[in-house]
């Protein structure tokens, strides 16, 4: 015989009910059945709120009339009058009373269970099945302890064998959950989940072949979808495995439901009655062998500290703390503890908190004091994640995890047979918590969630390029980028759940101010883990908010130069940051947009090899402005004009023309070698011609066209037919020399013989002597730059 138990939510009105009752019709088909039913739907909360109400001495009537309507259905021969009245009387007198006893309370909450299995019975016998109801409490009985209940094992199992052994073939008995008697004859409930308490029982008495559990979810995950979009149905389960998992925190499962079916061999089938084709869980005694099998939480934990040296190898300290909390029905979930005793640290529920330390400083009053202990401290709204099933190098990668993304673990402890390992946590940080925890145990989809400030040429590409390419980049790096928010310099928009193809459009309506003080708020709010922000802007103040940014836990990819061009101060503090705080900064494209040079300097610096010198055409648009003016008969002002039309400056070009750029650029390399250069300390020869540096704007430099055009036309007068002019960077390493000038060079020469908006760098070093390492390509454009900001985004997403 199978056993069926059906849970509230698959018994609701409508298409949910109707379901179960195929369901029972079809599992009849192939052999006997028995069907444990839990109330439907939301009727034991409605029940509570009944008796509350009564016993507060309030009006009840009209909320008893509503919890009917929700019992009553159509057409079936179950009377559900004489159960109105019935339960009215039982609120009529506790109304008149007034005392809270959970005995009444028990006796209440069984008319839900009861009124569900008539009305199911009766929806059975109408689709042509001989159901019959049966009340829990003629099979199983039970009594009240301080702590829970206890079932009389051989008076349940005796009156359960002797009814199954008078029901007549075809039969179906359609019992009702959670409910039994206490000896006295009154009702008790059986708790937490004790509708799937009910039905592993009677499962164990009969020796049914299995129990399916009926519910709203398709099975045990490997955490709680509600934390964990990416958790996944586990196929299979070992008894001990579900059992660690019920003692921490799975919903669909409690450790007395498991008992029974341990003890009797019986296989758990979990399987969602809103869609019955899907596999389920099965749950037995083999499992499905080895290795991690869920991420699971309890929230709602404090942890509980003691502390002092004169517990230095004094004895029997636990024993006096366990017989204190005892005495006051508190239970210990973890605890942790050193050798030596000087420290205690454990963990109990959070609605035990008051009376464990009560309990505790009355206990250690002495030792207060005195001194010896310095400190009870009871720490509340805690949460623990456990990481359950046999684990190779699980909690080293956990804490790996967490540490990267700024969760500090209080506690860490790990169970003697090796499956269950417990960290207690702030509860703030419960969902970046297990999203990390469950990433790194099960190398599942990593995340990096992704902020990004600048929308413009290089800002909006780059967002287009992750979201054009994002599943490629899951299925080739196992990796998926969720753009979480945008900000430009007025406005912001912020999702979670991450930014589709329509986020210019979103940011273009937004209403919400852009503000770094409130984004980093709300990001930290989110329990987002693995946060990136993305700087694809040219602005100082930003920039000079990195540390911010770092200290709240975020990596750092950034095309904007300024953080590694102001003050040699700001560079190292950042570093220094970076170090403490165990976060990453990539910045490829701040020289040489989506060429591999920092990359490549880094290496060579940290190498044995010593650079001596880096020279080379910095700036792609500068590189596209001399590269045609030296061979083109056009005026300057043209050439200018069409590589700002090319998008390749600034949208001031002054800005590409004042060399400040191309100083900045080379002050950041010069600080990867190991200098320690500021703005002032380069030479710097301005393309801006002297008789029209007043001007105040771009527009007016090209007003004044002529002029420019006239200086730059004796320049190039100057040139052989050999020659062309490149503006350079060149910084000297031992002479600690920084220049940026226009320079006449041969035009077979590397430097030379660039095109378009190439830059090249030429890096000269002790090993490779006079024959420099030559980086070249494209060094300009938004494009590329998106694309090596991209880049950097993959290298922080590879070290999660």
């Amino acid at each position: 015989m199978k056993v069926l138990k059906f849970g509230g939510k698959s018994l609701s009105n409508g298409e949910p009910i109707e379901r179960a009752v195929n369901i029972i019709k079809e599992e009849a088909r192939t052999g006997a059945i028995a069907v444990i039913v839990s109330a439907r739907g939301q009727s034991t909360n409605l029940l509570l709120d009944l008796y509350a109400r009564a016993v507060q001495g309030k009006n009840f009537e009209k909320e008893l009339e509503n919890f009917m309507d929700l019992q009553y259905m159509q057409g079936l021969d179950a009377d559900l009058n004489a159960y109105q009245q019935e339960v009215g009387a039982v609120l009529h007198a506790l109304q008149l009373i007034g005392i809270d006893s959970e005995r009444a309370r028990d006796r209440v909450l069984a008319y839900g269970e009861v009124i569900s299995a008539r009305t199911v019975a009766s929806l059975l016998r109408r689709e042509g099945l001989e159901a019959v109801f049966v009340d829990a409490r003629d099979l199983l009985y039970a009594r009240a302890t301080a702590n829970e209940t206890v079932v009389d094992f051989p008076r349940s199992k005796s009156s359960t064998l002797a009814f199954f052994n008078s029901l007549q073939a075809h039969q179906i008995p359609v019992i009702t959950g959670f409910i039994a008697s206490d000896p006295t004859g009154r009702t008790i409930t059986l708790g937490r989940n004790g509708s799937n308490y009910t039905a592993t029982l009677i499962a164990s008495f009969i020796r049914a072949s299995e129990v399916q559990n009926w519910t709203d979810v398709d099975g045990v995950y490997t955490a709680s979808p509600k934390y964990v979009k990416g958790a996944q149905r586990i196929p299979h389960l070992s008894y001990r495995e579900a059992n660690e998992l019920a003692n921490f925190g799975a919903n669909v499962l409690h450790a007395k439901t498991i008992l029974p079916l341990v003890e009797s061999g019986i296989p758990l089938k979990i399987c969602s009655s809103l869609a019955p084709g899907r596999q389920g869980t099965l749950i037995d005694e083999n499992g499905s062998g080895k290795g991690i099998k869920a991420v699971t939480t309890v929230e709602d934990v404090s942890l509980v500290s003691i502390e002092g040296r004169g517990l230095l190898g004094k004895v029997g300290i636990d024993a006096r703390i366990f017989s204190a909390l005892s005495s006051r029905n508190v239970s210990v979930r973890l605890i942790s503890q050193a050798s030596s005793e000087r420290g205690i640290g454990f963990v109990i529920n959070k609605e035990d908190a008051a009376a464990a330390e009560h309990a505790l400083t009355t206990e250690f009053k002495d030792e207060l004091e005195h001194g010896s202990i310095s400190h009870i401290r009871i720490d509340s709204d805690m949460a623990i994640i456990a990481i359950v099933g046999r684990h190779n190098y699980s909690l080293e990668k956990a804490i790996y995890g967490l540490r990267r993304n700024k969760v500090w673990m209080h506690l860490i402890s790990n169970s003697i047979n090796g499956e269950q390992i417990s960290l207690v946590i702030d509860n703030k940080s419960l969902k970046k918590a297990v999203n990390v925890v469950h990433n790194q145990v099960f190398g599942a989809i990593k995340s990096l969630n992704l902020f990004a400030f600048g929308k413009g040429t290089v800002g909006g590409r780059l967002l287009d390029q992750i979201i054009e390419t994002g599943d490629e980049v899951v299925k080739r790096r196992n990796l998926k980028i969720n753009i979480v928010g945008v900000a430009d310099s007025v406005r912001m928009i912020f999702n979670e759940d991450g930014l589709g193809r329509n986020w210019k459009q979103e940011l273009a309506e937004s209403d919400q101010e852009s503000s770094l003080a409130d984004i980093i708020f709300r990001l930290g709010e989110s329990g987002l883990e693995n946060i990136v922000i993305a700087d694809n802007t040219s602005s100082q103040e930003l920039a000079e908010q990195y540390p911010v940014l770092v200290n709240s836990g975020f990596d750092i990819v950034a095309s904007n130069k300024k953080a590694n061009s102001i003050s040699y101060e700001f560079y190292q503090n950042l570093r220094n940051n970076l170090k403490r705080k165990g976060k990453l900064f990539y910045y490829e494209t701040n020289v040489g947009a989506g060429l591999p040079l920092i990359d490549t300097i880094k290496h060579l610096h940290n190498s044995s090899d010593r650079i001596e010198r880096i020279r080379g055409v910095f700036s792609g648009s500068l590189s596209y402005i001399f590269n045609n003016y030296s061979i083109q008969d056009k005026d300057f002002s043209a050439v200018l004009t069409e590589a700002k039309n090319l998008g390749l400056t600034e949208p001031d070009p002054r800005e590409d023309l004042s060399g400040l750029d191309v100083a900045r650029k080379l002050i950041i390399l010069a600080r990867e070698v190991g200098l320690k250069p500021e703005l002032e300390d380069v030479s710097v020869q301005s393309l801006v011609p002297e008789c029209v540096s007043d001007s105040k704007d771009y527009a007016e430099l090209y007003s004044r066209k002529e002029e420019v055009d006239a200086y730059f036309e004796q320049i190039k007068r100057g040139l052989t037919e050999e020659e062309v002019l490149r503006y350079v960077g060149d910084l000297e390493v031992k002479e600690n020399r920084l220049t940026v000038s226009l320079v006449k060079v041969s035009r077979n020469s590397p430097l030379g013989n660039i095109k378009n908006a190439d830059s090249i760098f030429e890096i000269y070093t002790e090993s490779y002597g006079a024959q420099p390492i030559i980086i070249q390509g494209a060094g300009a454009g938004s494009e590329v730059t998106a694309r090596g900001v991209y880049s950097d985004l993959l290298r922080i997403g590879g070290q999660y």
